[in-house]
């Protein structure tokens, strides 16, 4: 189920891991999976000594998604990148895979979000320029994750929804949990110059819980 505007029905749930933006322009989503459940993803990010955040997690039906930080806040989620990105987590493990309805929710979620910031709709490779990636596509300078996936045809063809979903041209002025209009706050820009490329970096490794992605 989604809400009339075709997006999940979202929650809001404060995460208290955040901080400010320090006047950086937001021009990146990224996106992640929790490595486990929805409910215990936002138990995890509701707790100070986890040290970690994101803007929103996304249920593994694609029919919710809860939001933890306002998106003028930086969220913990991508370390060197965090000032200048959102978050977007999907629930579940990659080694289970996640469902057709959650990989088009998120896509959805991002065509929003690149509507929203006035962010170009392209693939970020590296975290380089303005755009969308994976958290696996920023390297050691975004932690040295690998989610949601390394599977390059799965990604491409992730790629291909969020054009679609970019493309349909119905798309909200506003998605925001019960009406909480400070959950959105951020004011649309026009998108940012060309960011830095992550450096080379080792095989990245699954996320543990008790890391930090704070920086």
């Amino acid at each position: 189920m989604t809400d009339s505007l075709g997006l999940p029905l979202l929650k809001w749930v404060a995460s208290p891991n955040f901080s400010e933006r320090g006047g950086a322009r937001v021009d990146l989503v990224v996106v992640h999976d929790t490595e486990g459940a929805y409910a215990g993803a936002i138990d995890w990010f509701a707790q100070k000594r986890s040290q970690v955040s994101a803007h929103f997690v996304l249920r593994e039906d694609g029919a919710e998604a809860t939001q933890m930080v306002d998106l003028a806040k930086k969220a913990w989620h991508v370390c060197a990148f965090n000032s200048r990105s959102v978050g977007l987590e999907i629930a579940g493990r990659e080694s289970a895979g996640f469902s057709d309805a959650a990989w088009l929710a998120a896509a959805r979620i991002v065509a929003y979000l690149l509507h929203h910031l006035q962010i170009a709709c392209r693939f970020a490779e590296g975290g380089v320029g303005p755009g969308f990636c994976r958290h696996y596509d920023l390297g050691a300078a975004g932690g040295g994750h690998d989610d949601p996936t390394t599977d390059a045809a799965k990604w491409q063809w992730f790629r291909g929804l969020v054009a679609a979903e970019y493309a349909r041209g119905d798309l909200p002025a506003i998605w925001a949990p019960g009406g909480k209009a400070l959950a959105c706050s951020l004011t649309p820009r026009e998108s940012a110059a060309p960011g830095r490329a992550a450096p080379a970096a080792p095989p990245p490794t699954r996320r543990r819980p008790s890391q930090s992605s704070r920086r």
